[in-house]
């Protein structure tokens, strides 16, 4: 209420002065009009002269206004105290003299503005019932009040009978242009507030009619006032502090607003809207009915749903509608479930049990305002988790199956437990953990092997990778004796690989090796040239190596003897030189990933993360999970495993994209859970409407 009288203050105050210009003007056109010394322009001039010093003083008269439109809201929802008398005293001549004048104006302005002025009065009906208050309330807004602290600024002392009249109509004209505006801004307000509109046919009109002691009225006609009823606080528990902290329920909330508005229409026809009780008691059949007429989306169903219920209990549904909290509430749970069943791959059966699930989530989002904020109530962690469960089942997979199942246990949980009963949730998330505590820890294991298998075959392929990169700078078409280039391709990139597995590519092992393999290019090249005795020296000083070589590829003594003599004879009677081609890695020797895999982008790529679940749809509309397992820190590769922890597939990051766009695999929402993204996309839409 102190928030409205501010607006109403803003708003209305800078009224007084455009009421002394417009009237000070007109008395200045009139007086340049006028000829003569008639009494008519005598009395203009005096209007006049009195005009400018109600100008040269407008701040006091601002401030007297101000004075007696706050005592109106100061002592809401009681009637502002009639100023100086009791019942029988006598009325001055200036209270007089502003009944005459003042009261013809406001009965005006209030048939003008009757509709919505009755709006208002409804909602501000309800707020006085929550603090308790039998009767019914003043509108601090009425006409009648705005012409009483009108002729309070401007009295009798400061300008005559003809003046303040004149003033008055000045005023009621612009009132007349601005009241729609404070007016409507005033409903929407309270509107906000969840004030709901008291209907006619409310008991709280009864009680309020009354007046008096209420020690005579029948306890069944005082449970108007009882927490629940339809003018007890709208959503018990639901502090205005706590849905100040609710920035993504209030934008949600505040978009469903604007799809109410466009329904305007067939709100408006109705006579009343639902009662608190009677919406709870509608919402509580519902869940234990466990049927959802069909609809186009969750928001429609669970309107149909409450209206069919509702007839069941003899309300026509051409005759109420649903109040602006329960609506928006709707609108809002309804496109959370619709995102969530847009976004996952659901069975038949899952979808129609998610959508059962929709009606105690209504209930908790009338609750608690801070159900669709980031820090994620068990109420949303069971809601993601339940989805996630039915999210690509797969039929021939047992343990998916046993999922499948886990989640409808759950859920059936859910809808049997007593209507507002929030415990629920709590408990029944303790029991998916305990559920899947083993089989997660199987999965795991098998992971576990899964991934230190693959590290260490990347990095063998690594190795080898490396291994062949310098095969291929020394061979570069050059031409070799066939003896050279075959240990070169064999013996030496095998070596070479292993002392890049064993020391690493800066240790002097590794170093020592590529030595070898320049030295024998170096030996091939003397041979060439008919070096002579310097090829055989050469040739026997890299004996040692050369054997350690051939030992580190597993040659036994007599098959290494007999390939370094062949090496050695060839040298002293050479053989036809050509061009070797490097042997392509076959069978278990071919590398996990492709040749031509991007490692620096793969590693670099941050669109997945490991735990990100995937599903790959099947041909029947379902499909299986798979989740992301490791990342590998040599290529940034994706282990995708299904829900037993088995290897599916090993994809570098862009050939997984591929995947996604091609509708092969769909990509699920990394942290935060299925609903977490619904909401955060939601809000999206919502700030961006």
């Amino acid at each position: 209420m102190e928030g409205i009288r501010r607006e109403a203050t803003a708003r209305l105050l800078p009224l007084l002065g455009e009421t002394l210009r417009s009237e000070r003007a007109r008395v200045q056109k009139s007086l340049e009009a006028a000829t003569g010394d008639s009494p008519a322009r005598a009395m203009e001039s005096e209007d006049l002269a009195s005009l400018t010093v109600l100008a040269a003083e407008l701040i006091q008269h601002e401030q007297k206004w101000q004075k007696a439109l706050g005592e109106v809201f100061a002592v809401w929802p009681d009637p502002p105290v009639a100023q100086g008398h009791d019942a029988y005293s006598l009325l001055s001549d200036d209270e007089l003299q502003a009944q005459l004048i003042g009261q013809p104006v406001a009965e005006a302005l209030d048939r003008r503005f009757e509709s919505v002025r009755d709006i208002i009065d409804r909602r501000l009906h309800t707020l006085a019932a929550r603090l308790q208050y039998r009767g019914r309330p003043s509108n601090p807004l009425a006409a009648r009040f705005l012409v009483e602290s009108f002729l309070r600024a401007f009295d009798a002392g400061d300008c005559g009978r003809r003046l303040r009249a004149a003033l008055l109509r000045r005023h009621e004209a612009l009132l007349d242009g601005e009241l729609a505006a404070l007016y409507g801004w005033c409903n929407t307000r309270l509107a906000e507030a969840g004030c709901a509109l008291a209907g006619d046919s409310d008991q709280a009109a009864l009680i309020a009619g009354l007046g008096g002691s209420m020690d005579a009225v029948p306890a069944n006609k005082t449970r108007i006032w009882e927490t629940g009823n339809a003018v007890a606080r709208a959503g018990a528990g639901a502090s205005p502090a706590s849905r100040l902290e609710a920035p993504r329920g209030n934008l949600l909330r505040r978009h469903a607003r604007r799809q109410r508005d466009d329904r305007r229409a067939e709100l408006d026809a109705a006579e009343r809207s639902f009662l608190r009780d009677e919406f709870m008691s509608t919402l509580a059949l519902l869940q234990a009915d466990r049927l959802l007429p069909p609809g186009t989306s969750h928001a429609a169903r669970l309107r149909e749903g409450m209206y069919m219920v509702a007839g069941g209990l003899g309300i026509d549904r051409r005759t109420v509608a649903f109040d602006a909290e329960q609506d928006e509430a709707m609108t809002v749970v309804g496109a959370l479930f619709d995102r969530l069943a847009e976004r996952h791959t659901l069975g038949p059966a899952a979808r129609e049990k998610l959508a059962l699930l929709a009606v105690p989530w209504l209930h908790l989002a009338l609750e608690d305002p801070q159900l669709f904020e980031p820090s994620s109530p068990p109420a949303m962690q069971v809601l993601s988790l339940l989805v996630e469960l039915w999210d690509g089942t797969d039929g021939g997979d047992a343990q998916s199956l046993e999922l499948q199942t886990l989640a409808d246990r759950v859920a059936d949980a859910i809808l049997d437990a007593p209507h507002g009963d929030g415990r629920v949730f709590a408990a029944q998330l303790a029991q998916i953990d305990a559920a899947l505590a083993a089989g997660r820890r199987r999965a795991e294991a098998v992971e576990r092997r899964t991934w230190q298998a693959l590290r260490g075959r990347e990095r063998l392929d690594a190795a080898r990778r490396q291994a062949s990169f310098e095969l291929q700078r020394r061979l570069e078409g050059r031409p070799l004796l066939p003896s050279v280039a075959g240990f070169l391709d064999v013996e030496w990139r095998q070596a070479l690989a292993q002392a890049w597995l064993r020391d690493g590519d800066a240790s002097d092992r590794y170093r020592e090796v590529l030595s070898l393999g320049d030295a024998l290019v170096e030996s091939d090249g003397l041979a060439a040239n008919d070096g002579g005795s310097a090829v055989a020296d050469r040739l026997l000083g890299m004996l040692p190596a050369l054997r350690d070589c051939c030992a580190q590829c597993g040659a036994d003594p007599a098959a290494t003897e007999a390939r370094l003599a062949g090496l050695v004879a060839e040298h002293a009677s050479p053989t036809p030189r050509q061009v070797h081609v490097p042997t392509a890695p076959a069978g278990d020797d071919a590398p996990l990933l492709p040749d031509d895999a991007d490692l620096v982008a793969g590693l670099a790529d941050t669109r997945f993360s490991e735990g990100q679940r995937f599903v790959q749809p099947g041909a029947a509309g379902v499909g299986r999970t798979l989740r992301l397992a490791w990342r590998s820190s040599l290529s940034g590769a994706c282990l995708l495993v299904n829900a037993s922890g088995t290897r599916e597939l090993l994809l570098m990051p862009d050939a997984l994209q591929a995947m996604i766009d091609s509708g092969h695999l769909q990509a699920r929402p990394p942290n935060g859970g299925a609903v977490s993204e619904a909401l955060s996309t939601l809000a999206a839409r919502a700030g961006a409407a």
